[in-house]
């Protein structure tokens, strides 16, 4: 069989896995909304996804709280059908890191990403592929990623000093202008910050957006624009907490979740199942350049997928997580890098350490902010704190880190990624989606050295 024949086979079988998968997401947000709204479920969806529209994207956002599960869920299929659109667009097989692409795309659409804020930075990277006359295939995996940085695009006509000057025209222009640059030089950013991590980090455009970010946040501030971040003084932008709502929809998001581990379970026997792998393998997976798609084939793939899904349910049951979307994308977000790095037993290393920091956090606070949770016990603590779970999930991007250094590196790993996710978001005023990529770029850059200081016999050289 021909490269082109393989080439074209695999397009198919994956683009319509993805397919599949963004359909059932719409329709599960369809039929919830007419669950709970009936024969006015219609006007909720469009009114919901109006307000998605038309709201701030900034770091939080939580489109449950904002427009109702219906609508949030539609919004991540359909954030998903113009990422696919794209792949077709540009005749790219959907492959691993697609995969991912697609992950941290459906999975942020329920809290900044939406079809709207997302399309000028696609656009961005087609003029750059034109302008360097490369295919767009290059470039469209990376602008997927970059789509992090969507709250740019719309938040220009949430800053009254912009408004004020140049209108609500000129704002939509500015930002689809914004997301244009982002689009157009992502690319070559992404390429250059790869080797400050050595691949170590899956979340790479998550590390260098985060630079853009900051860039960005010192420019506005520079000029004298307010911090538009929480805590925002700026009159008309409110940031969608997502305390108070936390755990309302845990039964609709657990079936979704039940329905997402069959879903790939069966698209993984449908695909050939394990092909000959034994289950160790699968839970263990190992390739080149994170590359599990590649070497393992479909069929294992979609079942690893299941299992990390299985994985973010038996987390939540056990500690009677509070489900909201901030933990929602962060396990999309994992399932879909099942095809490209994230390995299962790893990824569970480094949930478990995250855990550990926030249960450090929380033992210290007794003794050194007694008043910080009053009459909390650590168990409810565990379960309602949305930054501990959300960046358990997420930081199963540096479940390279794990591979490469195991286990005992890759609890500290865990611990660490939870103070920097805790931390950086403000440096960026909310405007990096990916703020667990960039947290990840900082405990990359600090771990991997630390790492290497002790060890004295030499096992963990370079990788580039």
């Amino acid at each position: 069989m021909t490269d082109s024949k393989i080439e074209k086979k695999e397009f198919l079988t994956g683009n319509l896995v993805w397919w599949f998968f963004t359909l059932l997401t719409i329709i599960y947000g369809i039929v919830l909304a007419f669950m709970e709204h009936g024969g006015g479920a219609f006007r909720v969806i469009i009114d919901g996804l109006w307000t998605i529209y038309s709201s701030p994207a900034v770091l939080v956002h939580d489109y449950f709280a904002l427009a109702g599960i219906g609508p949030a869920l539609i919004n991540s299929g359909m954030a998903g059908i113009l990422i696919l659109c794209a792949f077709k667009i540009a005749k790219l097989p959907v492959g691993g890191s697609q995969m991912g692409t697609m992950g941290l795309v459906m999975g942020f659409a329920f809290l900044g990403k939406n079809p709207v804020n997302m399309l000028p930075i696609l656009v961005g990277a087609f003029l750059y592929s034109l302008y360097k006359k490369e295919p767009y295939k290059n470039h469209v995996t990376v602008a997927g990623f970059a789509t992090c940085l969507a709250p740019i695009v719309n938040q220009t006509v949430h800053i009254p000093q912009i408004v004020n000057v140049i209108g609500v025209t000129g704002a939509i222009i500015l930002g689809a202008i914004l997301g244009l640059f982002i689009g157009f030089i992502v690319n070559s950013m992404g390429t250059f910050i790869r080797k400050s991590h050595e691949g170590l980090n899956l979340y790479n455009i998550g590390w260098g957006a985060g630079l853009i970010a900051i860039a960005f946040a010192a420019v506005y501030n520079t000029i004298g624009l307010d911090r538009f971040g929480p805590g925002s003084s700026v009159p008309g932008v409110t940031i969608m907490s997502v305390h108070g709502m936390t755990g309302y929809y845990n039964v609709e998001l657990l079936f979704y979740l039940g329905l997402t581990a069959v879903f790939f379970f069966l698209m993984g026997l449908l695909s050939g199942g394990s092909s000959g792998y034994k289950l160790k393998e699968i839970l263990y997976m190992k390739a080149d350049d994170n590359h599990f798609y590649a070497k393992y084939g479909r069929g294992p793939t979609y079942i690893a997928m299941g299992f990390l899904t299985l994985v973010a349910i038996v987390f939540s049951l056990v500690f009677k997580i509070h489900l909201d979307a901030p933990i929602m994308g962060a396990i999309i977000s994992m399932i879909g890098w099942g095809g490209f790095g994230k390995a299962v037993v790893n990824s569970v290393n480094l949930i478990i350490g995250v855990m550990l920091g926030g249960l450090v956090r929380y033992l210290l606070s007794l003794v050194l902010a007694p008043g910080l949770y009053p009459e909390t016990p650590v168990l409810l603590y565990m379960s309602t704190h949305s930054t501990i779970w959300s960046s358990a999930f997420w930081s199963t991007c540096l479940s390279p880190m794990a591979k490469n250094f195991g286990w005992k590196w890759a609890l500290l790993v865990g611990m660490a990624h939870f103070m920097f996710a805790s931390t950086v978001a403000q440096f960026t005023w909310g405007m990096n989606l990916y703020n667990n990529g960039l947290a990840a770029g900082f405990v990359c850059v600090i771990m991997i050295p630390l790492i290497r200081a002790f060890d004295r016999k030499g096992k963990y050289p370079a990788l580039m």
